[in-house]
């Protein structure tokens, strides 16, 4: 079995690939929640925050960060669909996947 810190090193392993590759596309994603805090567990998940995006590409970018995390579960929280009052919460410990450790 996966020992914890092996496998949060694996997912943020994944989370850098699938942000490279949204970045790739001219997509700005960050990464909050329990892997930005350092508390992912294993029943965690993945929060991906879009800070922006090319409007056409909205709706794919589930699909790509799917293919790259595999079966790992995850969210997408697009920053446009935040009502104004909850954006400070999205945002005040949203990372970039590269200060992940």
């Amino acid at each position: 079995m996966e020992g914890s810190a092996s496998r949060r090193q694996r997912v943020i392993q994944l989370v850098r690939l699938a942000v490279d590759d949204l970045r790739s596309l001219g997509v700005e994603a960050r990464i909050f929640g329990s892997l930005a805090a350092g508390s992912f567990g294993d029943r965690s998940d993945v929060d991906f925050l879009v800070v922006s995006c090319p409007s056409e590409l909205k709706y794919t970018i589930e699909g790509r960060v799917e293919d790259r995390l595999g079966d790992l579960p995850f969210d997408v929280v697009y920053l446009d669909e935040i009502p104004p009052d909850r954006i400070e919460r999205f945002t005040r410990h949203a990372v970039e996947a590269s200060r992940l450790s």
